[in-house]
């Protein structure tokens, strides 16, 4: 198993992704709140690049059993049902909906790992159900960062190197590009202070100061979520042992 790391979306080409896992990397918040709204019951979270295609996808299925979500600068959209904060996708709001998930940086890099063998969530919240599926897998692993405006974030590259060292454990995995060895570098920097980190890097201390301080609390919990969003057919639900979704 080849492990490569990308610190932003653009930087990974269809070469990059071809017959390999694509590993969507947000941790502030998008992975959180895919995986929080899917174990609560939500049918799919549809990701888009724009809201303007959020809400014309959304207007074509029907708004009876259709949740809008996302953000922009943090805050949830004119219009939307929901933002991006994974407090608010209680089973109460999603459970049996579809969502179509609009968020700045989480959503267009899923849209971008379409071309890869398969593609899933992870975050530090569910780290080693995503180590697991990874192993089970089999495949070389492309850990796409989301990063923030196009540009590198210190707490997705972090987790990537969590991601590394949980994959390259044992001999398991092989580190094959220079994104991995520093993301692993800066994982083996910050591996005891992971709530710090989330408090400290540039995104963490915006969402502080726009209202989302709980959403930091939630965002560095380890392992708090046993499931792995997949992305099947430009959907994501929550996937089986075999890989394919519930």
């Amino acid at each position: 198993m080849k492990i490569r790391v990308y610190a932003t979306p653009r930087e990974v080409t269809d070469e990059d992704l071809r017959d390999s896992t694509a590993v969507v990397v947000d941790v502030l918040r998008a992975s959180s709140t895919i995986i929080t709204a899917l174990e609560n019951g939500a049918r799919e979270v549809v990701p888009v690049a724009t809201p303007a295609e959020a809400a014309e996808l959304a207007s074509k299925a029907g708004r009876a059993n259709t949740l809008l979500g996302g953000e922009r600068e943090g805050k949830m959209i004119e219009g939307f049902d929901l933002g991006n904060s994974p407090l608010e996708y209680a089973s109460d709001k999603v459970s049996g909906r579809s969502i179509i998930f609009a968020s700045t940086n989480g959503a267009p890099a899923i849209v971008r790992s379409k071309q890869a063998e398969d593609a899933i969530i992870a975050s530090f919240n569910n780290h080693s159900a995503a180590v697991r599926f990874l192993r089970s897998a089999g495949r070389d692993v492309s850990i796409v960062c989301s990063g923030r405006y196009g540009k590198f974030s210190l707490e997705d590259f972090v987790y990537a190197g969590k991601l590394v060292e949980g994959l390259n454990g044992n001999g398991g995995g092989e580190v094959s590009n220079d994104g991995s060895l520093a993301a692993l570098e800066l994982f083996h920097r910050y591996r005891s202070q992971l709530p710090e980190l989330v408090r400290s890097c540039l995104h963490g201390r915006y969402l502080a100061q726009i209202g989302f301080d709980s959403d930091l609390n939630y965002c560095a919990r380890v392992d708090s979520h046993d499931s792995v969003p997949i992305l099947i057919e430009g959907k994501l639900r929550l996937a089986k042992s075999n890989g394919k979704s519930r």
